[in-house]
């Protein structure tokens, strides 16, 4: 028995390091996309031709290409990786450090962790610049610096870039509890917002998992929710917010659920196909667009749910939380539940039957989404039926089910 048990966790040892070796070869696959975004996109043409696009976007995809590059070298280490990291950040410094970071430091200071974070990332990457470090401290100690009117996970977000600066203890924030950590989330007609709001304080008040949550905090409950905001994510298709709630079960330090699991085969198998992680939507092409505007429009737009999917593979890496490993079975036969969206449904038709029966979850998050936009109260009441019997009826989502037919009946 001693020897079964000793081949048995070798073997899960070995099938742990093979998806985190996986892992990280998504990460580089969004490396390579932060490659074409640096040379196709934010150029010098662009910052000539229009400066005042360029500029939005040089300050909102450079701090999040920083942000992935800061998390990349954690989560890579071999000299190969580590030169590529070093190259892009070498590239994005110029972008990062242009005269509207300087304008925007110098006259409004309570935009300052915006403008900065790019700066302090690469500075951590060893790429320092004095000047523009003074500036931006001053910035972020002057009597301004939180005169900008903020929810509380946006408060989340600006002390994490205040964390790089000036130390952990930035981290222990006071929104913390009113934010959707503490607060919860409105799950039943949750909005893309909403489910944001959630999926960005996860990381912003633990530094990507590095740092734990409060004791205070339920995190069996923030799992429930991670999971109802996976199946909304995709009910919708859309795999930016997949990629960021998907990296819950690294954060709050808990098991995969096999919903959550389910998610991320859907993002992966999604990612296998394309070659990167395809965004919500695109803006509609300006008359005679050009090839150089037609890259800029597609690539200012897919980048960041390339980047997001990045961000959450090297979260699970540097936690050591990758999903399980897909087991291999013929596709199971049970109909696919009442969800809307299609990538999800091609994940379900190659599922095994096994795998489907634990999926339970799912079938009645995507009933009681149903339920909830048909104001379908005999389907809402059918479904918390079903989750009584599953032994679901604690879970956030249902729980506010059945608050929803309490306040009907009442």
């Amino acid at each position: 028995m001693t020897l079964v048990a000793a081949e048995c966790r070798e073997e899960n040892q070995g099938a742990e390091t093979r998806r985190l070796d996986l892992l990280r070869d998504y990460l580089r696959s969004s490396l390579q996309v932060a490659r074409i975004l640096l040379d196709e996109v934010l150029d010098n043409r662009f910052s000539q031709e229009d400066p005042d696009k360029y500029c939005n976007l040089a300050s909102k995809a450079g701090g999040e290409l920083a942000m992935l590059l800061r998390l990349a070298r954690r989560a890579l280490s071999t000299q190969e990786d580590v030169q590529e990291i070093a190259t892009l950040a070498r590239d994005l410094a110029p972008h990062a450090r242009a005269p509207h970071v300087y304008r925007a430091l110098l006259m409004r200071p309570s935009r300052a962790t915006m403008y900065s974070l790019a700066h302090f990332c690469l500075a951590e990457l060893g790429l320092p610049d004095e000047r523009l470090d003074r500036l931006a401290r001053m910035a972020l100690r002057s009597s301004a610096a939180a005169a900008n009117e903020r929810v509380p996970y946006r408060m989340l977000d600006a002390a994490w870039t205040r964390h790089i600066v000036f130390g952990v203890q930035e981290l222990s924030h006071p929104a913390i509890p009113l934010s959707p950590l503490g607060a919860g989330v409105d799950l039943l007609e949750a909005s893309t917002e909403d489910a944001y709001a959630f999926t960005h304080a996860l990381p912003y008040a633990t530094d990507f998992g590095r740092i734990p949550l409060p004791p205070t905090l339920n995190r069996r409950n923030l799992l429930g929710i991670a999971e109802a905001i996976a199946v909304r994510a995709l009910d919708e298709d859309d795999l930016d917010l997949l990629a960021e709630v998907l990296m819950a079960p690294a954060i709050l330090r808990m098991p995969w659920t096999p919903t959550l699991s389910f998610a991320w085969n859907v993002l992966e198998r999604v990612w296998n196909e394309f070659g990167f992680v395809p965004g919500p939507g695109l803006p509609a092409p300006a008359p005679n667009e050009t090839r150089t505007q037609m890259v800029r429009r597609v690539l200012g737009t897919t980048y960041h749910t390339c980047f997001a999917a990045g961000l959450c593979c090297a979260t699970l890496v540097t936690c050591k939380t990758a999903p399980p490993e897909v087991k291999a079975g013929p596709p199971g036969s049970m109909a696919a539940p009442s969800g809307k969206g299609s990538m999800w449904k091609i994940t379900w038709d190659g599922t095994s039957e096994q795998d489907k029966q634990h999926l339970g979850f799912l079938g009645l998050a995507f009933s009681i989404r149903r339920a909830v936009e048909n104001m379908d109260l005999v389907l809402i009441r059918e479904t918390l039926r079903s989750a009584a019997q599953s032994n679901l009826l604690e879970h956030p989502l249902f729980t506010q089910a059945l608050e929803l037919l309490e306040r009907v009946n009442a």
